[in-house]
Parts: structure tokens; sequence; C-alpha cells
């Protein structure tokens, strides 16, 4: 009894360690663009609001590859970690940040040939397409940072350096309010401004991540640590494939949901849906942050083949998960009017915006379900699962919920749609899961079984 409650305290401890921090750290990559939307919204209007979200779908592109191959090479460091294979350990991360330079290097040539295209594509015309091409062109010509900002700060979380890997994003955000403020307020520079804020910011995290991996782990930049071998790079796919989807989703969402305002309430719900998916990219990164700070320990104890502690973690992760989701939904309905005041909205839209956000709000606890399950399905390498559970939501429950509900509710009922989609999605995750335990737990019993039968055998042949 004593060494089952050393246990808990030690698991208790370690789970305090990684998710907070966790959870800070991605709230805070979320606060990235909001901090660009509330200096934009202020001093340039609605319309450059609007602009920012309709073009964040390439940003957060390159930002889902870099840390869906952050944290498949995470994932795959860990597990080395539990098995004591401390040379693949390091091999992993080397293979890591190899894979994220060449990543960085073709997005930036692909958006950059492609960004006429891909403005036009969603949805910009007129002024908002100006405001577009101002921020975006920027964000790509810079894209090597965010992606080696986003790529290396969970190969620094799994390392236990949860602290370290916190202060490096807070530096970033600092920066990031300090210099919207000196570029969008004092030198007018509008989205210009604010997308030199953020690539300087991102920049900022990036050289912190790299001097502190080059200061720690120096034989990880060796010609034979960087090495990228097939075997790890197919690994490191196979997982990074569920955090990417969990990272990009929401954008194609955004992609989707900007359609169909313009369709049922033109430029005035576009501005909303800006604000509703600035408020909804926090709450979402907010609960990833719960998955992802569990998801090192998971993996370790995956590697080390602990399934009590496996499962201990994954409780306190959903526990966890569903208080923070109840607390965030009650706090953005109550302060729905200040909300909206802070992003400088007014008059119709303003009034459009605020039972928008209660709507959205109700969508809380469902994600920060699907977070925590999701997370525990590529932890421990179920990744058919994982990545049936991402990609379901854009291919089929969402656009379903989207395009039909309008038809009864209209504008409302593209504000619903997302809400809709979680629902039936949360019911699927908790579905797989029953059934994935449901068969571990069978497989445990008939190995335990078999063992018990060889035992008695054993004996009689004695």
């Amino acid at each position: 009894q004593e060494r089952t409650l050393a246990m808990k305290n030690k698991l208790n401890r370690d789970f305090y360690r990684y998710v907070l921090p966790s959870m800070v750290s991605m709230l805070l990559s979320g606060f990235y663009s909001m901090v660009d939307g509330v200096f934009v919204g202020n001093a340039v209007g609605s319309q450059a609001l609007a602009a920012i979200n309709l073009v964040y779908p390439v940003q957060a592109c390159m930002n889902a590859t870099a840390f869906g191959l952050g944290v498949g090479g995470a994932v795959l460091m860990s597990k080395n970690l539990g098995q004591e294979n401390y040379e693949e350990a390091d091999r992993a991360m080397g293979s890591t940040i190899s894979v994220l330079l060449i990543a960085a290097a073709a997005l930036m040539g692909i958006f950059w040939l492609t960004k006429d295209l891909c403005i036009q594509a969603l949805g910009a015309t007129g002024a908002i397409a100006d405001y577009a091409h101002d921020y975006i062109s920027i964000i790509i010509l810079c894209g090597f940072l965010p992606v080696l900002g986003n790529g290396i700060t969970p190969l620094i979380r799994n390392q236990g350096k949860t602290i370290e890997a916190t202060m490096f994003m807070s530096s970033g955000l600092i920066t990031n309010i300090i210099l919207d403020y000196v570029f969008v307020f004092r030198m007018n520079l509008g989205l210009t401004g604010a997308a030199l804020a953020t690539v300087i910011a991102q920049g900022v995290v990036a050289a912190f991540n790299l001097s502190y991996l080059f200061r720690n782990y120096r034989n990880v930049f060796t010609w034979d640590g960087l090495k990228i071998s097939f075997s790890r790079l197919k690994a490191m796919v196979r997982i990074g494939i569920s955090p990417f989807g969990q990272t990009l989703i929401p954008s194609v969402i955004i992609v989707f949901t900007n359609w169909q305002c313009i369709r049922y309430g033109g430029d005035d719900a576009l501005a909303v849906f800006s604000l509703l998916s600035y408020v909804l990219a926090s709450v979402q990164l907010l609960l990833q942050g719960v998955g992802d700070g569990i998801q090192p320990l998971l993996s370790f104890y995956y590697g080390a083949g602990k399934r009590h502690e496996i499962h201990y973690l994954f409780k306190k992760g959903i526990i966890s998960s569903i208080l923070i989701s109840l607390i965030t939904a009650v706090c953005v309905s109550v302060f729905r009017a200040e909300v909206v005041m802070l992003f400088g909205l007014e008059g119709h839209v303003a009034s459009q915006a605020q039972p928008a956000l209660v709507i959205t709000a109700c969508a809380f606890l469902m994600v920060g379900i699907t977070r925590c399950i999701s997370a525990y399905f590529y932890a421990v390498e179920k990744t058919n699962v994982s990545s049936l559970l991402v990609y379901i939501e854009p291919c089929l429950f969402f656009p379903i919920a989207l395009y039909t509900l309008p038809l009864f509710f209209e504008l409302n009922g593209v504000w619903l749609a997302y809400p809709a989609a979680q629902l039936a999605l949360a019911a699927l995750c908790i579905a797989l899961y029953i059934r994935v335990e449901h068969r571990a737990n069978r497989s445990e019993s008939a190995a335990v079984g078999s063992f018990e039968i060889n035992l008695r055998n054993d004996a009689v042949k004695e």
C-alpha cells in the first residue's frame, strides 16, 4: 500500500509538472494571432480583423506541419527514453530538427508561389483581399521561424524541461505584444506591422529553442545526430499525422465557416466569426495543452510497458479537461460583452457577436474530451484510431452540420454547426476508447491466464 501511495504521489507531481506548463505554452501560442487581432481590430477596423482570420489557414498549415513533426519526433524520443535507449533518443531529436528545416523550406516555396491563388480561394475580395495580401506575404517570407519555434518546443517539453519550454514561448508572446503596440499603434504600419511583430516574436522562440538544445545536447548537432533515416522519418510522420490534424483542422473549419458567413451574413458575419475563431482557438489550444502535457508521460510509460500508470494519468487528464472546459464556457458566456469590446466590435456587429459567443461556448466540453482522448491514442501509437478521430470531423461531421443547420436556422445555424459536430465526435471518441480498452484488457487477461497455465504445467512436470 505504501508503494502504491508513493507511485500515485509521483504520478501526481509529474502530471502537474508536465500539464500546467503545457497548457500555458499552448495558450500562449494561441495568443500570437489573438494579440494581432486585438491590436488590428482597434487600430485598423473590422475588415482588417476579418482579413487576418481569412488567411490564417495558411499560417496554421505551417504551424500544424511543425507541430505534427515535432510531436512525432518527441513521442519517438520519449518512447526510446522509456526503453533506456538513449542514443536512439538523441537520433530521434536530431532527425526532427533536420526534417523541420526541410519542411520549412518546402512550405515557404509552395505558399509564396500560390499566395494569390490561396487568398482568392479563401474568399477574400476588395479591401479585405488587399489587407490579407499585406499580412500573409510577410508570414510566408519568414516561414522558417514559426516552423522551428513550434516544432522544437515538443522536444524540449518531452525531456521534462516544461518550465523552460513555457518561458521560451512566453518571451515570444511578450515580444509580440510590445512590437504590435510599436508597429501597429505607434508607427501605423497596419497589418504589415502585425505580421512583422508575429514573425519576429516567433524568431525569438526559435532562437531560444535552438540555443538551449545546442548548449545541452551538443552531440545532436553532429552529422550522425542530424542524419535522417527512413525508419525514423516513417515513424515520425505516422505519429505526427494526428497532432498535425488537431492543429490544422480548426483552420479548415475556419475556411468552411467563412464561406457560409459570406453567404448568410456578408462582411458583418465574417467579422463576428473572426472574433469567435480567436476565442475558440485559445480554448482549443488550452485544452490541447492537457492532452499534450500528459502525452510525454503516456509515451514514456507505454515504452516501459506500465499500463496502470497510463490509465491513472489518462483519468486525471480527462477530469482536468472537463473541469477546464466547463470553467471557460461559463466565463465566456458571462463576460461576452467584455470580450466583444476587447476586439473593438461595435453596433450591429457587436450585437450579433454576443449570442454567437454563447453558442460557441457550448462546444467547449466536447472539445476537452476529444482532445484528451485523441492525445492518448497517438501517445500509445494507436495512430489509426487517432487519425480517424482527427480527420472525420472536417471530412464528415462538420460539413454536414455546417451545410444543413443554416437551412433551418440561417446565420445561427452557422454558429451551431461546430457544437453539433463536436457532440458527434465526442460520442465517437468515447465509444472507440471503450472498445480499444476492452480489447486490451481481454488480451492482458488472456496473457495472464496463459502464464498461469504454463506455471501449473511446469509444477506438474517437476
